[in-house]
């Protein structure tokens, strides 16, 4: 097995250098290649911060490459879902992986982020314990 980095799933998905995206499409597809969740990461912020993808278009990328390679991703299952809820909503998307682990697993998610507790539903119960009324600003 060999693991890729962002460089060469990009080059992959972009098709956007002769050379390099031959060689990433012949590492991708003749070998059993794992894409880390680290990875995944850097390519969505690649993909939305510098090549200006919208979120919708960046999901249905990455769900279809996972779909049509033989990749192996680490917690598939709440991966793609989190890619479904970043192309939904406007979440980090290691945030959106964070909400996948909760629908697909059923994982307690512990944050003081606002946004994930309210995407998970426990916004107002939490923000109520952590910060009673006369501390909230």
């Amino acid at each position: 097995m060999r693991i890729i980095d962002a460089n060469i799933l990009l080059r992959y998905v972009l098709c956007d250098h002769e050379e390099l995206s031959a060689k990433a499409k012949q590492i991708i597809e003749e070998n059993v290649v794992e894409v880390p969740i680290e990875v995944l990461c850097e390519v969505v912020y690649v993909l939305l911060h510098v090549y200006k993808v919208e979120r919708t278009e960046i999901s249905q990328e990455l769900q279809g490459f996972f779909k049509n390679t033989a990749c192996i991703l680490p917690r598939r299952s709440a991966v793609i879902s989190g890619l479904d809820i970043f192309a939904k909503t406007n979440l980090d998307f290691v945030d959106c992986i964070l909400a996948g682990y909760n629908s697909t697993e059923e994982a307690e998610i512990d944050t003081f982020d606002r946004k994930l507790l309210k995407m998970l539903g426990f916004e107002q119960l939490i923000y109520n314990l952590f910060f009673p009324t006369e501390e909230r600003r």
